[in-house]
């Protein structure tokens, strides 16, 4: 894919709006605007007082950048009432902790053409009582990952904002409760009440595909949701628009279908190979059957399977990946205690993950379990790890190739012990010998 192809929207010219205030993550965040795949026309920065000095940043980018300094402090509504100026039909916000992956813009564009919609990288869905009950859709930050499989309508969209300037309006027909809480519910309720205009977290699953917005600066003492009555007010602000007419969306479609369900183990596999149905049919004959199977492939036609079962959990990509990638997007999606890998070429013992899990259950300082075959390690498709653990340790590096196996294996003694044990969990042959640990 051909970068910076403003050619093409040649119709759709995009304003991004960042705003500095106490951070200054400012040149990074211009670096990745200026790297998109679509190009916003132009750049607005917005600095509120003179907490951190930018001049040096903006100078560097005075050919790129419309700068202007408020003397005082509009709050975190205030970059949302100045797009009454901008003359684009698109808008783009960014919070001062964000930076947009590369895709992030044209696929945010594309999306809110297709859906009519405002689209945000990260969205929220609210039960009926309010606040108290939250689930996270998109890529996670503080939370635990959990990549969009498919584009999702959320009740509100969080730390960056896609748009059609016309729909500034609605945002701006209601006086705010708080001046610096909630205009992110504000701008979604506003537009779904006066403009039945929706708010949606696009399909996510491969980052350099989707090109989802990363947060990195979240937990600093600047972020707001560290304040005090930060949520007390923002349950304010929710049953305000609910007193109005504002649908939750768990109040319609209803709770379960939305729920996190977790479960002991999940069993990550790349199907790689088309003839994978030996592997998987290991898998669903496990003596332990608290587990659901995520299967990662670019296209599951052709792969065959005797019969479906509500343990399989399909997620397909629309590009040929690498292994490494596979592996990464299933765990990011995995919801399991525990995280056991697999692949496609091996068929697993009948009780391996009964055996695995009581391993890890008993030995609390392991934070991963594999096996080594004719003393080689085969720790890929063998191991099974902490999930919180994997995610701390950010997965497998796709940009080193084969070497990902020994460096995952390397971050992980950092946190904890590993054990690595005989073969007794997998085997490439169709009939394993069983070894008991």
């Amino acid at each position: 894919m051909e970068k910076n192809r403003v050619e093409e929207y040649t119709l759709d010219v995009i304003t991004a709006i960042l705003t500095v205030w106490k951070r200054n993550h400012l040149e990074e965040q211009l670096q990745a605007l200026l790297g998109q795949t679509v190009v916003p026309s132009h750049i607005w920065i917005q600095q509120s007082q003179h907490h951190v000095d930018v001049s040096v940043i903006v100078d560097k980018y005075k050919d790129r950048v419309c700068y202007s300094c408020w003397e005082n402090n509009p709050g975190v509504f205030g970059r949302f009432e100045s797009v009454i100026q901008v003359e684009t039909p698109y808008i783009f916000i960014i919070d001062d902790d964000m930076i947009p992956g590369e895709m992030f813009i044209e696929n945010a564009l594309s999306t809110c053409k297709r859906l009519n919609a405002i689209i945000s990288p990260h969205g929220r869905l609210l039960s009926s009582d309010a606040c108290q009950t939250k689930i996270f859709v998109g890529d996670g930050y503080q939370f635990q990952h959990s990549f969009c499989l498919e584009d999702t309508e959320v009740d509100f969209g969080n730390n960056a904002w896609f748009f059609k300037k016309e729909w500034i309006s609605y945002f701006l027909s209601k006086t705010p409760l708080y001046r610096n809480n909630g205009e992110d519910i504000h701008f979604s309720a506003m537009c779904k009440l006066l403009g039945n205009i929706p708010t949606y977290v696009p399909r996510q699953i491969v980052p350099v595909e989707s090109g989802n917005v990363k947060r990195y600066y979240s937990a600093d003492e600047h972020a707001l949701h560290l304040k005090p009555l930060f949520n007390k007010e923002r349950i304010d602000v929710v049953e305000r628009f609910r007193n109005i007419g504002w649908h939750l969306r768990l109040e319609k479609k209803g709770v379960e279908q939305w729920e996190d369900r977790s479960c002991a183990i999940s069993v990550v596999m790349a199907v790689i190979e088309k003839d994978a149905g030996m592997a998987i049919q290991s898998i669903l004959q496990q003596t332990w059957v608290d587990f659901e199977l995520i299967l990662v492939c670019t296209d599951k036609r052709g792969i065959s399977l005797n019969g479906e079962d509500k343990r399989i959990r399909w997620v397909e990509t629309k590009e040929e990946l690498s292994k490494y990638v596979l592996l990464n997007i299933g765990c990011g999606v995995a919801k399991g205690k525990y995280i056991c890998m697999m692949e496609s070429g091996y068929v697993s013992f009948p009780d391996r993950l009964q055996s695995q899990y009581e391993f890890m259950e008993e030995e609390q300082e392991v934070v991963a379990v594999g096996a080594t075959l004719d003393g080689e390690n085969l720790f890929l498709p063998t191991v099974i790890v902490r999930r919180d653990v994997l995610h701390r340790v950010k997965y497998y590096d796709e940009s080193i190739g084969n070497l990902a196996e020994n460096d995952l294996l390397y971050r992980l003694l950092q946190v904890g012990s590993i054990v690595l044990f005989e073969n007794v969990f997998v085997s490439k042959t169709e009939q394993p010998i069983k070894v008991n640990l």
